[in-house]
């Protein structure tokens, strides 16, 4: 009897020795396959140049932490480079590349995106891009499969804003205001096929400006004489401050319509007024109201002591949707690649990833109330557009003023 007592006193210790052995093995495989990602950002914050602003940072390192504290161990690293700067994208790009991050974001402005996408797009490393050139769709001359545009394209916004200009505040006489970098022209070619649809309503006048410019004095006489009762612009966000304090200086008071810089002009206090302005932008925290961008506003607010705008919840959201697509394919890129393309994600702001890896599907029009906080005017959906239809220029010279009317 007290041999077989012992014998099964035995066996128990067996038993839960080997228990513990498999528990222990199991915790330490869950530890040695803590979820990792590597984020590497080229893009400069404030101070770096008179262009830098510090939202796309900002974005990140809100990501991060927030990241971590979902188990994540994420290493993120930032390369300045320069908005405008071909050169000084490309050298971030080839200083990021063979470090094997597991995702790079960068392509700030067309400027860059155009000339440099190619030769990301030569790489399998999985990019996102800040900006939306028609050239960088995965079939264009700029883009590929690797290339995933977290914007809609400028010719996508540029044509729900003339159709709001021309069909919701019943404009006529348009004055066109244009940066002579490549997004100038663009926009300039889809408002002028755009507005053809609206019997009535046309482009009087286009004056061009450079992304530095700091006297638009003669532009906007130009809009003055030509009786435009309205301001479309394509620009940066300095030219925008002097485009709007001059309008307004010269005795100009009519709208005002920019893009998402007009609003960045405005954030930075660089607009002695913010009458008559009207906005798109197709990623705008504070007027989504969803519990995700609710939660992010304020917690990006006490963090930095300011609301942030497009570039900060979409480097943000960039970080969560690399972070699904590794724990879903792992580190390899090109799996990251197939995952990102497949993408649809609701975080601060929605994605959809069609066939052309452009993944912003919507853009808002807002205006400013007078204490400087948006008010919401309309919300339009973007649709996939083929990419034979789909009109691109590799120009940055400046577009060709028609005459006035």
């Amino acid at each position: 009897m007290a041999l077989k007592l012992r014998l099964v006193i035995t066996a128990c210790f067996v038993v839960g020795a080997l228990v513990t052995a498999l528990v222990t093995g199991g915790t330490a495989g869950a530890q040695g396959a803590k979820k990792s990602l590597y984020v590497i950002g080229a893009y400069e914050t404030k101070g770096e140049s008179s262009l830098a602003v510090p939202n796309f940072d900002d974005g990140a390192k809100l990501a991060v932490k927030d990241l971590e504290k979902k188990g994540w161990t994420v290493k993120y690293e930032r390369i300045p480079a320069g908005g405008v700067s071909a050169s000084s994208q490309e050298e971030a790009f080839l200083a990021a590349e063979p470090k094997n991050p597991d995702v790079f974001i960068g392509l700030t402005s067309s400027n860059v995106f155009i000339p440099v996408g190619p030769k990301v797009a030569a790489t399998d490393l999985p990019t996102f891009a800040l900006a939306s050139p028609t050239e960088g769709v995965r079939t264009g001359p700029s883009g590929g499969d690797n290339i995933f545009l977290l914007r809609p394209l400028n010719e996508q916004t540029y044509e729900k804003f003339t159709d709001y200009a021309c069909k919701i505040m019943k404009l006529h006489r348009i004055g066109l205001s244009l940066v002579t970098t490549a997004f100038g022209p663009t926009v300039q070619r889809i408002v002028n096929r755009t507005i053809q649809k609206y019997k009535g309503c046309k482009v009087v006048a286009a004056e061009t400006n450079g992304f530095g410019d700091t006297d638009m004095t003669q532009q906007i006489l130009a809009f003055k004489d030509a009786n435009v009762d309205a301001i479309m612009s394509a620009n940066f966000p300095a030219p925008f401050g002097v485009l709007v304090n001059q309008s307004r200086q010269n005795g100009l008071v009519v709208p005002i319509l920019g893009g998402a810089s007009l609003n960045i002009a405005k954030d930075s206090g660089s607009l002695q007024s913010i009458n008559n302005l009207v906005v798109v932008d197709d990623c705008v925290p504070e007027l989504n109201h969803t519990k995700s961008a609710n939660k992010f506003v304020k917690a990006y607010k006490k963090e930095y002591g300011y609301l942030p705008n497009y570039a900060s919840a979409q480097v943000y959201d960039a970080f969560f949707m690399a972070a699904n697509a590794v724990a879903k394919a792992g580190h390899d890129a090109k799996a990251i690649d197939k995952a990102l393309a497949g993408t649809v994600y609701h975080g601060v702001c929605d994605y959809r990833n069609d066939n052309n890896n452009v993944m912003g599907d919507s853009v808002t029009v807002y205006k400013y109330n007078a204490n400087g906080s948006k008010k919401f005017l309309k919300k339009y959906p973007i649709a996939f557009v083929p990419s034979a239809e789909l009109a691109t220029t590799t120009t940055t010279a400046a577009p060709a003023a028609p005459s006035s009317t």
